[in-house]
């Protein structure tokens, strides 16, 4: 087996629990404004986010149309990019599992939201977007590319500037009990 076809596979969990969880939380039926986002970050980091994920299925698909985005990597070191990989599948779908019906797609919480603060939770404040630097770098090692941490970064940039929008609506919802979930937890990586 490849490193390509562990990808592939490790996929498969991921976006099935992902697509499990946006429908279920989705069934509420709730309106949510994605504008509050604002209109750069709203179409900004979806389109980047496109960009990614359409060149990272055409390295999955044939890497050879990227022969100017390759890395020389012992395949050793590629495999270890590819555990790196699954870690952070099982890291987003444990987000996935914690957040539940709260998820959406942006920074408007839903009407019935709860503060979630386990799981993940418990350590970082934003484990999607944590789980989005873990995979960017797997995906790169593992595939021998800089182009998929080069895009996602690009992705994570539009993530960290839509999380302080994300923190004022988090604030006004709980108040007190986000200020003291934000000071014993990091924003995108545990606290020392």
């Amino acid at each position: 087996m490849e490193q390509r076809d562990a990808i592939l596979w490790l996929t498969v969990p991921f976006f099935a629990t992902g697509i499990y969880y946006r429908f279920r939380s989705g069934r509420t039926r709730e309106p949510i404004d994605r504008r509050k986002e604002g209109w750069v970050i709203l179409i900004g980091l979806r389109l980047v986010a496109f960009i990614a994920a359409a060149c990272t299925v055409a390295l999955l698909v044939n890497p050879a149309r990227f022969p100017w985005a390759r890395m020389d990597l012992p395949p050793w070191v590629r495999w270890c990019g590819v555990i790196w990989f699954g870690l952070a599948v099982l890291w987003l779908i444990w987000m996935f599992r914690s957040l539940g019906l709260n998820l959406t797609d942006t920074v408007v919480t839903r009407a019935k939201a709860t503060l979630v603060d386990g799981g993940p939770y418990r350590y970082v404040r934003n484990p999607m977007y944590t789980g989005v630097v873990m995979l960017s770098v797997g995906l790169g090692i593992g595939l021998g590319t800089w182009l998929i941490p080069v895009l996602f970064g690009l992705v994570f940039a539009f993530m960290v500037v839509r999380t302080s929008i994300e923190e004022r609506y988090l604030i006004e919802r709980f108040g007190d009990q986000y200020r003291d979930y934000m000071a014993r937890t990091g924003r995108f990586f545990p606290k020392l």
